[in-house]
This record gives structure tokens, C-alpha cells and sequence, in this order.
């Protein structure tokens, strides 16, 4: 016979998001550690900074591919400030109406 705390934590462990019931979710919104090699400013759609004060371990800039995928990269690393530089330019060329 089931106990009332086990049907309680089945229950409980059912009704739980996928993500938070295996851990996952951390991965996805820090980085545990940068990525090997530079990414083809081609290939970067957009892309985010994150803190070691959003409870992530390190000071991280995550960069989202056109194939859908992340790519933690050093903030202190020459070709992640080239790829920051070249798209805030493009981002002020658009905001100024040119192509």
C-alpha cells in the first residue's frame, strides 16, 4: 500500500516542469565554463551578458547561433570583444536607418 507521503511526492514530482525536476534549467541560463572556439560573427544572432551575481559561477557573455544554440564565451577574450564591437556598430547602423 501506498503512503500518504509517497503519493504526496509522486504527485508533487508529476506536476513539476521537466527542466526544475531534472536540473537542466541551471544549464541553460548559466555557464559552467567558456567554449573552446570563436564563433563566426555570421553565425550570431544576438546575445547576452550574465554575472557571477545571477548565481552562475562565472562572468559570462552567451551568444545565440542562427542554429539555435549557446555558446558561452569569456567577456575578457579578443575575438568576444570584436564580435561585441562589430555588432553594436551594426546595431547603430540599423538604428539609424541604414542597411
Amino acid at each position: 500500500m501506498i503512503t500518504v507521503t509517497t503519493f504526496v511526492l509522486c504527485f508533487v514530482l508529476a506536476l513539476t516542469p521537466a527542466p526544475y525536476a531534472l536540473g537542466s534549467h541551471a544549464s541553460r541560463s548559466c555557464c559552467t565554463r567558456y567554449s573552446g572556439k570563436p564563433v563566426p560573427p555570421q553565425l550570431i544572432r544576438g546575445y547576452r551578458e550574465h554575472t557571477a551575481m545571477e548565481n552562475c559561477r562565472i562572468e559570462a557573455i552567451i551568444f545565440y547561433t542562427v542554429q539555435r544554440k549557446m555558446v558561452c564565451a569569456n567577456p575578457k577574450d579578443e575575438w568576444v570583444k570584436k564580435v561585441l564591437k562589430l555588432l553594436s556598430s551594426k546595431l547603430r547602423r540599423l538604428s539609424k536607418g541604414k542597411p
